[in-house]
């Protein structure tokens, strides 16, 4: 595993680092300490005893602030259409090794998400152009645009392969502020569209509901983070690479519970055609038959139905991105 110790490369994860990397999973995913503990214990990564390990999670005072997950509905092996997507940002003031022989910071974005059903991980890490804190240089990304944050939700459909019902935002992370008694939706074709519309009323394709656990702003952490010390030792390129590494691991168990559900999902999708046949008294198809109930909610999804294939999502391998350089902008320089 090519991750560097936050103090010196030596090829390891320090206790530090780790501690950090877990009360940000906690936040991101809504998982419990427990299950945070056997997710390192499966990367070989120094999580020490279980209670040594909820000691150093806990310490300084430490509690979770994002909303737990809920899990009740996650039976991927008989419901595959209840799908929940959590998302979280991750800021840094920073340095490279390059800026820091250069006297140059820059902010690090890293875009989170976790699919609730499968545990399913993915990531964006966005690098800002060398930043100068005075009144005529760039300023922090402090919101990410929209659209953004609807092509990654976009890409994470298209790796879980199956209807997503909410997308939780675990900090007021874009230009968002939700309507008391209306529903949020968000549009993964308009990219960036955010509409208010009745409860009752249909979604239309390829939209998601919205909902906020945390009306505070991403903050743009600074000072002695380990996150930090651990890209002074680094480059943009070989952090990227150590998270594609512990997140293609991670996401093997994901792979296979997301297969089942994806062959439950087709089945499901045969026996509502073959239902809607057998009403109509016919063996054949006619060309105006008209959708089953279950099938015309999955094709509002179709980023579900244009799935990537299971290998890639396994072993996918992520390059960062550069954001724009004029003031406030973190839109991908290849938007």
């Amino acid at each position: 595993m090519s991750v560097t110790k936050s103090s010196n490369p030596d090829g390891k994860i320090d206790r530090n680092l780790f501690v950090a990397f877990a009360r940000e999973l906690s936040e991101l995913t809504g998982e419990t300490p427990s299950r945070l503990h056997r997710w390192g214990e499966d990367l070989g990564l120094p999580v020490r005893s279980r209670q040594t390990f909820y000691t150093h999670l806990e310490h300084g005072g430490w509690v979770m602030e994002s909303e737990a997950a809920s899990t009740d509905a996650c039976r991927l092996g008989s419901n595959p259409v209840n799908c929940q997507l959590r998302l979280r940002v991750v800021s840094l003031k920073t340095q490279f090794s390059r800026d820091k022989k250069a006297e140059e910071q820059r902010q690090i974005i890293i875009l989170l998400g976790y699919e609730v059903c499968s545990h399913l991980i993915h990531f964006q890490v966005y690098r800002g152009p060398p930043y100068v804190e005075d009144e005529f240089g760039i300023p922090l990304c402090e919101c990410l645009p929209a659209a953004t944050v609807a092509g990654f939700v976009n890409e994470c459909g298209k790796m879980i392969g199956l209807p997503v019902q909410r997308v939780l935002l675990t900090q007021n992370l874009m230009d968002f502020q939700p309507v008391r008694g209306k529903a949020p939706l968000m549009s993964l074709t308009t990219l960036g569209r955010v509409t208010m519309r009745e409860w009752r009323d249909d979604i239309d394709d390829n939209e998601v509901l919205l909902s906020i656990g945390s009306e505070l702003n991403y903050k743009t952490l600074e000072g002695e983070h380990p996150f930090i010390k651990w890209c002074g030792v680094t480059n943009a390129t070989k952090l990227t690479v150590a998270l594609s590494d512990l997140v293609k691991r991670h996401n093997k168990h994901a792979v296979t519970r997301l297969s089942a559900a994806q062959q439950l999902l087709n089945a499901l999708l045969k026996k509502s055609d073959d239902a809607v046949v057998v009403r109509r008294g016919s063996l054949h198809w006619p060309k105006d038959m008209p959708q089953s109930p279950f099938e015309a909610r999955v094709m509002k999804h179709d980023y579900a139905l244009e799935r990537y294939e299971l290998h890639d999502v396994r072993f996918w391998r992520r390059q960062y991105e550069d954001f724009k350089e004029f003031p406030g902008d973190c839109t991908p320089a290849t938007e």
